[in-house]
Protein backbone atom coordinates (compact mmCIF):
# COMPACT_ATOMS: atom_id res chain seq x y z
CA UNK A 1 0.00 0.00 0.00
CA UNK A 2 2.79 2.35 1.23
CA UNK A 3 4.65 1.23 -2.51
CA UNK A 4 1.74 2.03 -3.76
CA UNK A 5 1.24 5.68 -2.22
CA UNK A 6 4.94 6.28 -3.33
CA UNK A 7 4.53 5.91 -7.03
CA UNK A 8 1.08 8.21 -7.04
CA UNK A 9 3.39 10.79 -5.22
CA UNK A 10 6.36 10.42 -7.97
CA UNK A 11 3.79 10.20 -11.05
CA UNK A 12 1.95 13.63 -9.76
CA UNK A 13 5.68 15.09 -9.04
CA UNK A 14 6.43 14.26 -12.77
CA UNK A 15 3.61 15.63 -14.16
CA UNK A 16 3.72 18.62 -12.30
CA UNK A 17 7.38 18.85 -13.52
CA UNK A 18 6.25 18.54 -16.82
CA UNK A 19 3.52 21.22 -16.64
CA UNK A 20 6.20 23.61 -14.99
CA UNK A 21 8.29 22.87 -17.83
CA UNK A 22 5.82 24.01 -20.76
CA UNK A 23 4.83 26.99 -18.50
CA UNK A 24 8.39 27.82 -18.53
CA UNK A 25 8.80 27.29 -22.12
CA UNK A 26 5.39 29.54 -22.74
CA UNK A 27 6.92 32.07 -20.59
CA UNK A 28 9.92 32.30 -22.70
CA UNK A 29 8.35 31.91 -26.11
CA UNK A 30 6.23 34.88 -24.88
CA UNK A 31 9.19 36.99 -23.31
CA UNK A 32 11.26 36.47 -27.05
CA UNK A 33 7.79 37.46 -28.86
CA UNK A 34 8.00 40.64 -27.03
CA UNK A 35 11.37 41.25 -27.37
CA UNK A 36 11.24 40.60 -31.23
CA UNK A 37 8.41 42.93 -31.62
CA UNK A 38 10.50 45.64 -29.44
CA UNK A 39 13.33 45.22 -31.72
CA UNK A 40 11.04 45.18 -34.94
CA UNK A 41 9.32 48.51 -33.94
CA UNK A 42 12.89 50.51 -32.52
CA UNK A 43 14.12 49.07 -36.42
CA UNK A 44 10.90 50.94 -37.92
CA UNK A 45 11.28 53.89 -35.77
CA UNK A 46 15.08 54.19 -36.74
CA UNK A 47 14.18 53.86 -40.36
CA UNK A 48 11.10 56.12 -40.28
CA UNK A 49 13.33 58.78 -38.59
CA UNK A 50 16.24 58.50 -41.03
CA UNK A 51 13.95 58.79 -43.91
CA UNK A 52 12.39 62.02 -42.41
CA UNK A 53 15.60 63.58 -41.28
CA UNK A 54 16.55 63.12 -45.04
CA UNK A 55 13.18 64.72 -46.35
CA UNK A 56 14.26 67.39 -44.47
CA UNK A 57 17.88 68.09 -45.43
CA UNK A 58 16.54 68.01 -48.82
CA UNK A 59 14.00 70.83 -47.69
CA UNK A 60 16.94 73.00 -45.93
CA UNK A 61 19.08 72.53 -49.06
CA UNK A 62 16.66 74.27 -51.47
CA UNK A 63 17.71 77.72 -52.65
CA UNK A 64 17.01 80.57 -50.43
CA UNK A 65 14.03 82.53 -51.77
CA UNK A 66 15.71 85.81 -53.72
CA UNK A 67 13.80 88.15 -52.00
CA UNK A 68 15.66 87.25 -48.60
CA UNK A 69 18.86 87.56 -50.18
CA UNK A 70 20.57 91.13 -48.72
CA UNK A 71 24.09 92.18 -50.30
CA UNK A 72 27.03 93.34 -48.67
CA UNK A 73 30.51 95.06 -49.59
CA UNK A 74 32.91 92.19 -50.05
CA UNK A 75 36.30 92.20 -50.39
CA UNK A 76 38.41 94.46 -52.91
CA UNK A 77 41.04 92.67 -55.59
CA UNK A 78 44.31 93.08 -56.65
CA UNK A 79 42.58 95.87 -58.93
CA UNK A 80 40.89 97.80 -56.61
CA UNK A 81 37.38 96.19 -57.28
CA UNK A 82 34.66 95.69 -54.54
CA UNK A 83 32.99 92.51 -55.03
CA UNK A 84 29.83 92.08 -53.05
CA UNK A 85 28.70 88.96 -51.27
CA UNK A 86 25.56 88.02 -50.69
CA UNK A 87 23.69 86.56 -47.36
CA UNK A 88 20.79 86.66 -45.42
CA UNK A 89 20.09 87.30 -41.86
CA UNK A 90 19.82 85.34 -38.68
CA UNK A 91 16.48 85.81 -38.31
CA UNK A 92 15.57 84.20 -41.76
CA UNK A 93 17.32 81.47 -41.27
CA UNK A 94 15.55 80.62 -37.54
CA UNK A 95 12.18 81.94 -39.75
CA UNK A 96 13.53 78.78 -42.25
CA UNK A 97 14.33 76.45 -39.96
CA UNK A 98 10.69 77.31 -38.29
CA UNK A 99 9.12 76.78 -41.00
CA UNK A 100 10.83 73.23 -42.65
CA UNK A 101 12.18 71.36 -38.64
CA UNK A 102 9.72 72.95 -36.65
CA UNK A 103 11.58 70.43 -33.87
CA UNK A 104 14.97 72.01 -34.27
CA UNK A 105 17.09 73.53 -30.68
CA UNK A 106 19.95 76.11 -30.55
CA UNK A 107 22.08 76.37 -27.65
CA UNK A 108 25.57 78.13 -27.11
CA UNK A 109 28.19 75.77 -26.32
CA UNK A 110 31.45 78.20 -25.94
CA UNK A 111 32.12 81.40 -25.71
CA UNK A 112 35.85 82.44 -25.80
CA UNK A 113 37.77 85.63 -25.87
CA UNK A 114 40.61 85.88 -27.85
CA UNK A 115 42.42 88.95 -27.71
CA UNK A 116 39.91 91.69 -28.94
CA UNK A 117 38.14 88.93 -30.81
CA UNK A 118 35.32 86.91 -29.12
CA UNK A 119 34.48 83.37 -30.54
CA UNK A 120 31.07 82.28 -30.07
CA UNK A 121 30.16 78.41 -30.64
CA UNK A 122 26.23 77.86 -31.33
CA UNK A 123 25.07 74.17 -31.92
CA UNK A 124 21.69 73.14 -34.24
CA UNK A 125 20.10 69.86 -33.20
CA UNK A 126 17.35 68.55 -35.82
CA UNK A 127 16.19 65.07 -35.36
CA UNK A 128 18.58 64.16 -32.90
CA UNK A 129 21.20 65.51 -35.44
CA UNK A 130 23.68 68.21 -34.04
CA UNK A 131 25.84 70.58 -36.12
CA UNK A 132 27.87 73.69 -34.66
CA UNK A 133 29.05 77.02 -36.04
CA UNK A 134 31.88 79.37 -34.76
CA UNK A 135 31.31 83.05 -35.46
CA UNK A 136 33.22 85.97 -34.42
CA UNK A 137 32.86 89.24 -32.80
CA UNK A 138 34.52 92.23 -30.82
CA UNK A 139 34.80 91.74 -27.62
CA UNK A 140 34.17 95.25 -25.81
CA UNK A 141 30.84 95.88 -28.10
CA UNK A 142 27.63 93.90 -27.03
CA UNK A 143 26.72 94.03 -30.90
CA UNK A 144 29.79 92.38 -31.99
CA UNK A 145 29.17 89.36 -29.03
CA UNK A 146 25.34 89.36 -30.62
CA UNK A 147 26.70 89.09 -34.25
CA UNK A 148 29.56 86.49 -33.22
CA UNK A 149 26.30 84.18 -32.05
CA UNK A 150 24.29 85.16 -35.02
CA UNK A 151 27.06 84.39 -37.12
CA UNK A 152 28.17 80.83 -35.46
CA UNK A 153 23.92 80.23 -35.71
CA UNK A 154 24.33 80.95 -39.63
CA UNK A 155 27.31 78.95 -40.29
CA UNK A 156 25.67 75.76 -38.25
CA UNK A 157 22.76 76.16 -40.13
CA UNK A 158 24.98 75.83 -43.37
CA UNK A 159 25.94 72.66 -42.43
CA UNK A 160 22.27 71.16 -42.47
CA UNK A 161 22.33 72.73 -46.63
CA UNK A 162 20.96 76.28 -45.48
CA UNK A 163 21.60 79.19 -48.22
CA UNK A 164 25.08 76.81 -48.73
CA UNK A 165 25.08 77.86 -52.25
CA UNK A 166 25.89 81.77 -51.04
CA UNK A 167 28.28 80.75 -48.59
CA UNK A 168 29.89 78.90 -51.74
CA UNK A 169 29.70 81.75 -53.88
CA UNK A 170 31.35 84.09 -51.30
CA UNK A 171 34.45 81.51 -50.29
CA UNK A 172 34.68 81.32 -54.62
CA UNK A 173 35.05 85.00 -54.33
CA UNK A 174 37.29 85.44 -51.35
CA UNK A 175 39.71 82.63 -51.24
CA UNK A 176 41.50 83.21 -54.23
CA UNK A 177 41.95 87.06 -53.42
CA UNK A 178 43.60 85.99 -50.43
CA UNK A 179 45.86 83.16 -51.78
CA UNK A 180 46.96 86.12 -54.57
CA UNK A 181 47.81 88.44 -52.02
CA UNK A 182 49.53 86.06 -50.30
CA UNK A 183 51.52 84.84 -53.27
CA UNK A 184 52.15 88.71 -54.32
CA UNK A 185 53.72 88.85 -50.88
CA UNK A 186 55.38 86.11 -50.96
CA UNK A 187 56.89 86.88 -54.37
CA UNK A 188 57.87 90.36 -52.87
CA UNK A 189 59.40 89.25 -49.78
CA UNK A 190 61.74 86.32 -52.38
CA UNK A 191 62.89 89.25 -54.95
CA UNK A 192 63.88 91.63 -51.83
CA UNK A 193 67.07 91.39 -50.66
CA UNK A 194 67.28 89.90 -46.84
CA UNK A 195 71.22 91.18 -46.18
CA UNK A 196 73.51 93.29 -47.76
CA UNK A 197 75.19 90.58 -48.78
CA UNK A 198 72.32 89.33 -50.45
CA UNK A 199 71.89 92.51 -52.12
CA UNK A 200 71.77 93.44 -56.16
CA UNK A 201 75.12 94.35 -57.54
CA UNK A 202 76.47 97.36 -59.31
CA UNK A 203 77.10 95.46 -62.40
CA UNK A 204 73.32 94.18 -62.14
CA UNK A 205 72.53 97.96 -61.66
CA UNK A 206 73.67 99.03 -64.38
CA UNK A 207 72.63 96.33 -67.12
CA UNK A 208 68.94 97.65 -65.58
CA UNK A 209 69.73 100.83 -66.11
CA UNK A 210 71.34 100.59 -69.62
CA UNK A 211 68.26 98.06 -70.28
CA UNK A 212 65.33 100.38 -69.67
CA UNK A 213 66.78 102.84 -71.92
CA UNK A 214 66.86 100.38 -74.92
CA UNK A 215 63.54 99.39 -74.37
CA UNK A 216 62.07 102.78 -73.37
CA UNK A 217 60.62 102.13 -70.00
CA UNK A 218 61.52 103.66 -66.25
CA UNK A 219 63.33 101.08 -64.92
CA UNK A 220 62.03 102.41 -61.43
CA UNK A 221 58.43 101.70 -62.18
CA UNK A 222 58.78 98.87 -64.26
CA UNK A 223 60.32 96.87 -61.42
CA UNK A 224 57.77 98.18 -58.62
CA UNK A 225 54.91 96.78 -61.19
CA UNK A 226 56.73 93.55 -61.96
CA UNK A 227 58.89 92.59 -58.67
CA UNK A 228 56.67 94.90 -56.59
CA UNK A 229 59.49 96.48 -55.09
CA UNK A 230 62.43 99.24 -56.21
CA UNK A 231 65.58 97.70 -58.39
CA UNK A 232 67.88 99.31 -55.57
CA UNK A 233 66.06 97.18 -53.19
CA UNK A 234 66.57 93.69 -55.19
CA UNK A 235 68.26 90.41 -54.42
CA UNK A 236 71.32 89.14 -56.52
CA UNK A 237 68.34 86.53 -57.89
CA UNK A 238 65.96 89.25 -58.38
CA UNK A 239 67.68 91.58 -60.27
CA UNK A 240 68.64 88.19 -62.86
CA UNK A 241 64.71 87.97 -62.80
CA UNK A 242 64.24 91.74 -63.86
CA UNK A 243 67.04 91.79 -66.00
CA UNK A 244 65.60 88.53 -67.69
CA UNK A 245 62.35 90.51 -68.14
CA UNK A 246 63.83 93.57 -69.69
CA UNK A 247 65.66 91.63 -72.35
CA UNK A 248 62.66 89.63 -73.02
CA UNK A 249 61.18 93.51 -73.28
CA UNK A 250 63.52 94.55 -75.97
CA UNK A 251 63.26 91.17 -77.84
CA UNK A 252 59.53 91.88 -78.39
CA UNK A 253 60.17 95.27 -79.06
CA UNK A 254 58.92 96.68 -75.47
CA UNK A 255 55.01 95.06 -76.52
CA UNK A 256 54.89 93.57 -72.83
CA UNK A 257 56.12 96.87 -70.87
CA UNK A 258 53.70 97.16 -67.87
CA UNK A 259 54.60 100.13 -66.92
CA UNK A 260 54.12 103.90 -68.54
CA UNK A 261 57.15 104.11 -71.22
CA UNK A 262 59.50 107.05 -69.77
CA UNK A 263 59.94 110.37 -71.88
CA UNK A 264 63.30 110.65 -73.43
CA UNK A 265 65.07 113.50 -74.30
CA UNK A 266 64.76 115.67 -76.77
Amino acid sequence: MLHRCNNNVVRDAETTSRKGSGMMKANNNSEQFEQNTNENQETGETASNVLNFSSTLRELRKHVDPDLVRQREGRRDVRGNVHMVEYIEWHTVADILDKIAPNWTHSVKDIRPIGDIMTVTVAITIDGVTREGIGTGRVRSETGIKKAEHDALKRAAVKFGIARDLYKKESDIVEPQVQARADAKQNAEDHVAKNLGDLVTGKQLGMIKALGREVGVDPGKECSAVMKCNFDELSKRGASHFITHLQALKQSGSEAAISVPMRKAG
